[in-house]
């Protein structure tokens, strides 16, 4: 933050000036130690774009987990490692009091208030509360809790959080876990390949690992993961692990998956019906390449498609499964519910990063009104919020899909062509189904 977002946030969190002086010098203070490995851990540094300097870790698995969380959580403004030491006050387990200086893990600023948090183990939580049972304490919703640091915090108007790796999403954290080596040390990826696979992406939003591997020539999966580990491309880590490379969705980048993900949201109804493959049942009419084909049977290991013309095709149900989740195979709708989405589709062509950014933003507060959240919305004023909302609610009746009636109405401002246009994404998407057909036949 800029000292005067930061001076923004303080008023809005109504701080006193003693809890900002506070939390100036930890803004402005180095890391109060440096970390050191030990036997059963790793330490290193983190190089965070959140914070544009490197931020160290003490263990390798549950610190850097919390790191990586922090740098991608849109909530977190701002951590700092090793923040300056405070001393803390209580009994050890002869009931003799003691008092020390203790550092925490992080100082992190959020939207909502800032903490010190300190991050450990579950196992070694448990090992220290019954060393220092007035230290450590679990209570009986299972939330751990730390009485002196709380006690230190609550004199600020602060908080104090003891947080752990069962708080972390096991598939998230399989995920990191995979990608370690990558964090750490990146590939050396031609600059054609890292080219030929952001080419790609783009043109196809959402497409799956194994839709790339199969159609550019010469892409392995190592590029790919150390593209998502430098965040060349964006996946959502907490969906499905990264080995399933039939249902991990590659994004251009986050603001691209959002949007997408808003855009399923904001059909006609506020909230897209969502169908399971597992659902459908035989004779349905499908779309794949714009081509239709009639489900003849979806087996617990392969399903069958018939096309228009010529002999059905025998797919592995996953796979069929990561086709339909991805969009590539969709339901047969009407000719006009299809006007409608090429139209959906132009106008999503069109808007830049910074459109969808600002889209997002307004969607955010826009379902925040239909739900009456006024206390995410009450410091936008009435006039704009109005406006978004009937922007959402007449692109919900002529598109089917409020999303697209929040993008800033900037496109026939200047050069604004679509970075892929629909002939070549037709294309792309054809070459890919045709070279998958051909893989997994």
């Amino acid at each position: 933050m800029t000292d005067d977002e930061f001076d923004y946030w303080c008023r809005q969190q109504q701080l006193t000036v003693s809890c900002k002086d506070l939390i100036a010098a930890i803004r402005a203070a180095p890391p109060s130690r440096r970390v050191q490995g030990r036997a059963k851990n790793v330490s290193g540094v983190y190089p965070s774009r959140k914070m544009g300097q490197t931020i160290q870790f003490e263990s390798h698995t549950v610190e850097l987990w919390a790191i990586y969380q922090m740098e991608h959580d849109p909530i977190v403004l701002e951590f700092y490692d090793q923040p300056p030491p405070f001393k803390i006050h209580y009994q050890n387990q002869n009931g003799r009091k003691i008092g020390h200086y203790h550092t925490p893990d992080f100082f992190v600023l959020r939207t909502t208030g800032a903490a010190w948090e300190e991050w450990k183990t579950e196992t070694e939580l448990k090992r220290l509360a019954q060393k220092y049972p007035s230290r450590y304490q679990k209570t009986e919703t299972g939330h751990w809790h730390c009485p002196p640091g709380e006690a230190y915090a609550a004199s600020f108007g602060l908080t104090y959080h003891v947080r752990t790796d069962t708080e972390l999403n096991p598939i998230f954290t399989q995920n990191l876990m995979f990608l370690e080596d990558y964090f750490r040390f990146s590939a050396n990826i031609p600059h054609s390949i890292t080219e030929q696979i952001l080419s790609s992406v783009q043109a196809s939003p959402g497409t799956t690992i194994a839709t790339t591997l199969a159609t550019i020539g010469g892409v392995r999966a190592n590029d790919i993961y150390a593209m998502i580990a430098t965040e060349q491309l964006y996946v959502d880590l907490y969906a499905v692990p990264l080995v399933e490379h039939w249902r991990v969705q590659l994004w251009a980048d986050q603001q691209t998956h959002t949007a997408h993900t808003h855009l399923a949201i904001g059909t006609t109804g506020h909230h897209q019906q969502i169908i399971s493959p597992t659902t459908l049942l035989p004779n349905t009419l499908l779309v794949w390449d714009a081509q239709l084909w009639t489900l003849v049977n979806l087996g617990e290991k392969t399903t069958t498609l018939l096309p228009e013309v010529g002999q059905p095709m025998q797919l592995p149900t996953a796979f069929f499964h990561s086709l339909f989740d991805s969009g590539t195979i969709n339901i047969h709708t009407s000719e006009t519910h299809a006007t409608i989405n090429e139209k959906v589709h132009e106008l999503m062509d069109a808007a830049s990063p910074t459109d969808l950014q600002r889209a997002n933003h307004r969607f955010h507060l826009v379902q925040a009104y239909f739900q009456h959240r006024t206390d995410i919305y009450k410091d936008i004023p009435q006039s704009t919020l109005s406006r978004w909302v009937k922007q959402f609610r007449e692109a919900e009746a002529t598109f089917g899909c409020g999303y697209v009636g929040l993008l800033p109405r900037t496109a026939s401002r200047g050069n604004r062509q679509p970075k892929a246009p629909r002939e070549q994404r037709d294309f792309v998407k054809s070459d890919q189904n045709q070279a998958i057909a051909k893989n997994h036949t």
